[in-house]
């Protein structure tokens, strides 16, 4: 595929402007588009000692390329979505400021208890609660095994639940189905 830093440069500055095109084609923003293409390259960089590409290296990268654009689609869908119901919970009227402050002083207590919280597993909590990253996307990143990532957002959430006030957990629970 590359033999060495020059080949891989060389290889990046004939097929990023063709990539970026095809991405533009599903994010429909070229800011986004010139993200996927450059991700896609990362990884092809940072896997090249073990990547097996079957087909032609231009296929594999244009596949890479569709599926790292549809998942950002996906990504953005899932966000629109939730902050939608999010904004259904906001208060509309007066009577709904009790709501308003309930909500509030659960998202502040959150953020602290979240701060408690030991590093490792505070940025694992984060990147899939707030970044919405897949557990296998956060092993990947941190190159931790799935089973760590798997036990530290459960050690967070069971730190949370049981630092919550009572009033609050209820609140918790939903809070947690929309992010």
């Amino acid at each position: 595929m590359f033999k060495d830093k020059k080949e891989f440069e060389a290889l990046f500055r004939q097929h990023y402007p063709a990539t970026v095109l095809l991405a533009k084609k599903y994010v429909r923003d070229m800011d986004e588009a010139r993200d996927v293409a450059q991700q896609v390259f990362i990884k092809l960089y940072e896997k090249r000692e073990t990547i097996q590409i079957k087909s032609s290296l231009k296929s594999y990268l244009f596949q890479a390329v569709r599926n790292t654009a549809l998942n950002l689609v996906k990504h953005h869908q899932t966000h629109t979505k939730h902050t939608e119901n999010v904004k259904y919970l906001q208060p509309k009227t007066v009577d709904d400021i009790d709501h308003q402050m309930r909500y509030s002083e659960l998202e502040s207590q959150i953020h602290r208890l979240i701060a408690q919280l030991p590093e490792k597993c505070r940025e694992i909590f984060k990147m899939n609660r707030f970044e919405h990253k897949k557990n296998k996307e956060i092993a990947e990143e941190l190159g931790i095994s799935i089973r760590t990532v798997e036990t530290q957002i459960s050690k967070a959430l069971k730190f949370l639940r049981a630092n919550l006030s009572p009033d609050l957990l209820t609140a918790f629970l939903l809070f947690l189905t929309f992010f």
